[in-house]
């Protein structure tokens, strides 16, 4: 993993944007805030409690294609959720773990290039995850390596339909820019 896990509260803003919020998000406490990150950002957030792969891949003229797992709703990108005492203070164990589970064993490079992040102030009974703030950040994996698990490699224009409702899919679309392509690293 690029980079060093460090506490995100000020230091995101200065590596993303805000792309989007979601006040009074209905599947969190109420009071309670979605906001999703986009931009090349140096260290994980944390806490995190989930972490997501993004693989890409280009091969001719068409658009940039992104890799999807069968999920319980459908299409997902490869996810891992952190185990309480041992990831989420660590956030890349978690993404090393997924990283190997998707891909196999091997060295390969990746950067975080955005978060979903659950602003809660006040949980309730039900919010089972770290509060204020709990982070699900997306990870891409530098070069065009070969998935080792079965999936499907889509687009965002084919795939819109289908996934635009993701809490991911600011982000992916942030990342292929408005054609489809990677966005630039700086």
């Amino acid at each position: 993993m690029s980079g060093r896990a460090q506490s995100f509260g000020t230091a995101a803003a200065a590596d993303g944007r805000l792309a989007r919020r979601t006040v009074e998000a209905p599947w969190l406490p109420a009071g309670s805030d979605a906001e999703v990150w986009v931009g090349d950002i140096d260290s994980l957030p944390e806490p995190s409690i989930i972490v997501r792969l993004l693989l890409t891949r280009r091969s001719g003229p068409g658009p940039t294609r992104f890799f999807c797992v069968p999920g319980a709703k459908g299409l997902d990108l490869p996810t891992r959720f952190l185990y309480r005492d041992t990831e989420r203070p660590d956030p890349s164990r978690g993404v090393a773990r997924l990283v190997t589970a998707v891909l196999g064993p091997g060295a390969v490079t990746t950067h975080c290039v955005g978060y979903v992040r659950n602003v809660v102030p006040v949980p309730d009974a039900d919010y089972p995850h770290p509060t204020p703030w709990a982070h699900v950040p997306v990870v891409v994996v530098d070069g065009a390596p070969e998935p080792a698990v079965d999936g499907e490699w889509v687009d965002l224009e084919s795939a819109r339909d289908q996934l635009s409702t993701r809490h991911w899919w600011p982000i992916v679309e942030h990342h292929l820019g408005a054609a489809g392509q990677p966005a630039e690293r700086l």
